[in-house]
Parts: C-alpha cells; structure tokens; sequence
C-alpha cells in the first residue's frame, strides 16, 4: 500500500551511457520512469555536459555535432569515477561541482513537481565505493539537499527492491536477473531464506559468459548468431540448474529475439520472464519511498555486499544507571551508517565501543586510547565521538576534545581509529 504524501521521492540511475530517473508524487498512482520528452517515455539522460562558457549547460550525448560549438565533457562518469579534476572551457573542476551541475539538470526535468514538495533521492551505481558515496552527497549537497534527504546503493541493492515490490507471485521464489556487462552476459538469483527472523534475502553471481570477439573466433554474422544463441541458452541452464525460479529479468536491449530465439524460449516455459530498461532506476525509488516510509518494508534484510553485519555500542552511565548505548545497527548499508554522540569521561583514557555479528556469536571489545589528553578531575571532560564506515567492513572512529564549559578549554586534539571486521 502507498500512502498519500506532498513528498517527491526519485531513484537515480547513473552508469557509464546514460543516468534515468524515475519518480513517485502523489500526483501519480505508481512510481513513473521520466522520459525527456512526452513522447518518450523511458529516456535515457547522456552522461555528458557542455558549457557556452557563460555559465550555462545543458546535457550532452557526446557528439560534437551536437554541442553547437561549446566546451564538453564526456564520459562524464569515468572521469567523476577517476577523482581528479576535470577540465573544461579552460577552467578546472572538481568531480562534485560537475555532478552538482549534472544532477541540476536532470531535476529541473522535474521542476513542476519539485515545487512546494520535499524531494527525497536515491542514487543508484554498479559498484558503490567510498569515492561515489563521497561525490555524490557533496553534489547533491550543492544542489540543497541535506544529508538525510539522500540515499544510495548498488545495482544488486536496486534489484532486490524492484523484486519485492512486485506482486508476490513473482519472488515467492529465487528470482533471476540477466544482464550484458563488459561484453559478457552475466546471470544473478535473487535468494530469500525464510528461515532465519528476519528473513534475509541474498543476490549471488551464478554464471557468466563472454560475448565478446574471442568468443566469436572470426565467425560471420549468422553463424554468430546462432551461436550466442547456443551460449545464452547454456548459461541459463546453470541459472535455473537446481533452483525454483519464479520470475526472470533481463535488463537492457542486448537480448534479441533476432539471435537468442531458442534461448528466450527456453527462459520463458512456464515462467514469468519480463525485459527492460529502467529496472535499476525504479528499484531505487522503491528503496527510498521505503525508507521515507511511504511503502511497508517487507520483514526482510536485504545482505547485500554493503550491509553492515555487526552491532556496535557502548556501555556507559546514563541517569545514575549503567547501561547499553547503541551507536550503529546491523543490516544497514555502511554508507547509511553516520552516529555522533557527546558524552562525559570519568577519567577513563580510553573509549571502548562493542560489536556483536547479527546473527549468534560473541561480542568483541574495541579499545580506542586517547594519548595527551590532558589531565583533569574526573567527569570533566567533553568528548565528541563520530562513527562513520568507509565500507562494509571498515568502521572509522573519531573523538574530538570539546573542554568543558569555561572550565577547561578544549585542547584542539582529534583522536581516529579505524576498525577492521
């Protein structure tokens, strides 16, 4: 059930080609993929800018004839992706002021809806690493967005929302994805084992087959043909090989029934199978109306491979009473996980922060010593603790000395740990 709302929730899709939007208001009854002219309902954004050099931008495809003569940028992914500055009209920029002006573009697509509403946004890429968590928020930051307005996540995290949030008799069962990247086709199944409380719902790589001139090996183009054919068909035997699959995806135009004929047949007896191209983008929407709570989560963690696994607290004296602090909850993506709390020392000289794995085990103590911090009597020292991750399985700790009141003045010092799971 989606619940009515003046919020404006988009899933961003950013890839190498292209970005897509898709966006839920409650001028809609479902999420709607945007298209860049009414016409076209599920266009793909270039992932390009060009400039006049007066300040003004559009989008750009890349082709020189279409820039009117203006300074671009191209491949405007792999050059964010590199972290060096970029240039352009004989001036540099950082990666984040060319995102922020790129995610400009795209939402003024959308400016009627923007207006007098929140906008929430999730932003969707293949790999999400600490150099895309890091660009994108700043971006999106210089475009009025506070941090919590922001969301992101892998493909595979965006997969598994566009599964489960269609009708249960498409994922009362494995799913599959299949899709073409770096010129092999590459087969994922989507796995909830309900036995566990919560579920917990996986995506495994299962199979993969190259596509490219090697494979190929010189052959013309019919023979090529049937013989793709004949190596789709081969790769799906080991996607569905000892597993009940209830629906399959194929994402992107790459598969043709031009070529793949008996393949599709095959993937299609007595199965749902469905093919597109904005299953990343809406899956990222979905993602986030859950997270606004504009949609029900399902009882299920989603383990994917940026989930945090482990609990991480303190115990520490609240009210006169001795007790358990948690600072970060397992079964959440790291680049979600941000805590900063302050809090009084009782002469200790060190802090200690516990993790304990989600599933059974026992609880590891961390121990962060805070070398120079200078003398005082006890219970009159401030502290300010953040705890961030800078992956899945690396935690990052940092305590500031804030003194205490007028009475002691803060020396300035910044203590950093980091943690390895």
């Amino acid at each position: 059930m989606i619940l009515a709302t003046n919020e404006l929730v988009l899933g961003m899709e950013l890839n190498r080609q292209y970005a897509q939007i898709t966006y839920y208001h409650q001028s809609v009854r479902e999420p709607v993929t945007l298209g860049a002219s009414e016409d076209q309902e599920q266009a793909l954004l270039p992932m390009g800018l060009c400039s006049d050099g007066s300040g003004s931008w559009q989008l750009w495809d890349g082709d020189a004839s279409s820039s009117g003569g203006r300074d671009g940028v191209s491949n405007l992914y792999d050059r964010i992706a590199e972290g060096k500055s970029i240039s352009c009209g004989g001036r540099s920029y950082e990666p984040a002021e060319l995102l922020a002006i790129y995610f400009q573009l795209c939402l003024s697509k959308l400016k009627l809806l923007t207006q007098g509403t929140k906008l929430y946004m999730m932003v969707t890429v293949r790999d999400l690493n600490d150099q895309w968590s890091s660009v994108i928020v700043e971006a999106l930051e210089k475009n009025g967005l506070d941090r919590k307005q922001i969301y992101l996540q892998d493909y595979l995290s965006s997969f598994y929302y566009y599964a489960v949030n269609q009708k249960k008799e498409l994922w009362n069962q494995d799913v599959a994805l299949l899709t073409y990247e770096e010129e092999s086709i590459v087969g994922y199944v989507l796995h909830i084992d309900r036995s566990t409380r919560p579920a917990i719902a996986r995506v495994d790589r299962v199979a993969q087959q190259p596509m490219d001139e090697k494979a190929r090996a010189g052959r013309g183009e019919q023979e090529w043909k049937k013989e793709k054919d004949r190596l789709f068909f081969e790769l799906l035997k080991k996607v569905f090989e000892r597993r009940t699959v209830s629906a399959s995806y194929l994402m992107g135009d790459y598969f043709n029934k031009s070529w793949a004929e008996r393949s599709i047949q095959f993937l299609c007896y007595k199965r749902h199978a469905f093919q597109g191209r904005n299953l990343y983008s809406r899956g990222a929407c979905c993602a986030a109306m859950e997270r606004v709570g504009l949609i029900a989560d399902h009882g299920i963690i989603f383990g994917g491979s940026d989930m945090i696994e482990r609990n991480l607290g303190m115990e520490m004296c609240v009210r006169g009473k001795e007790t358990y602090y948690p600072l970060v909850s397992a079964g959440i993506n790291w680049y979600e996980a941000h805590h900063v709390c302050e809090f009084i020392l009782n002469g200790e000289r060190e802090i200690r922060v516990i993790s304990q794995p989600m599933t059974p085990g026992e609880s590891v103590v961390h121990t962060m010593r805070l070398p120079g911090m200078p003398r005082r009597p006890d219970r009159a020292a401030r502290v300010r603790m953040t705890v961030y991750f800078s992956s899945a399985a690396r935690c990052r700790l940092e305590v500031e000395d804030l003194g205490f009141g007028g009475l002691y003045r803060s020396s300035g010092q910044v203590w950093k740990r980091e943690i390895l799971f």
